[in-house]
């Protein structure tokens, strides 16, 4: 059967529309702490769709971020998170409290982070792209060179560089475990 001229993809006898999110880890700092990932690579039907399941225990958070290519509708599905997000209209930071069944939209390129209150945390979270993007604070931070901040806002580069030490690579979900970093990233940065 075809529409205007085109196949119907879903009659196809090889069509997979099912996928394991757990085969697909975008980052894993431990079993309460991760993201899985899907999108149109990983299930070509979906084209215009991405979708992220997050794990978080209290005091865990998802670091500031933004997207360039989507919006995002965050859903949470179990525990309670507080989500902010900095509109770059008003120059405002909002703030929402969210607990089961409650979700938040978040539009395109805001800034935002999110902030784990009770353990067992989970949170669905789906983009209206089919490839999934994020731009991480702490690779903002730590990649920022040092004289491009004094030049722009009169920082001490030498106390810039002290203060980010810390930051040695992308974050994720923070915070860095005290004995050191022990995450494992799945294929981020190709997803």
């Amino acid at each position: 059967m075809t529409t205007e001229g085109k196949p119907n993809e879903y009659s196809s006898p090889s069509l997979d529309l099912s996928f394991d999110m757990r085969a697909s880890p975008y980052f894993v700092k431990d079993d309460r702490n991760f993201i899985l990932y899907q999108t149109s690579k990983q299930l070509p039907v979906m084209r215009n769709l991405s979708l992220v399941e997050v794990g978080l225990s209290k005091g865990h958070s998802v670091e500031p971020h933004w997207h360039p290519n989507a919006n995002e509708l965050l859903f949470v599905a179990e525990g309670e998170i507080v989500e902010a997000m900095f509109n770059p209209f008003t120059e405002q930071i909002l703030r929402y409290r969210l607990g089961p069944s409650q979700t938040v939209y978040i539009p395109m390129g805001w800034w935002h982070w999110t902030l784990a209150v009770a353990d067992q945390s989970r949170l669905v979270v789906s983009f209206d792209h089919g490839a999934f993007e994020a731009i991480y604070g702490s690779d903002i931070l730590r990649k920022t060179p040092p004289e491009v901040l004094q030049a722009v806002y009169d920082v001490n580069p030498e106390a810039w560089m002290e203060a980010v030490k810390p930051i040695s690579q992308t974050v994720i979900i923070g915070p860095p475990d005290p004995g050191g970093i022990r995450w494992r990233i799945g294929s981020r940065g190709s997803p």
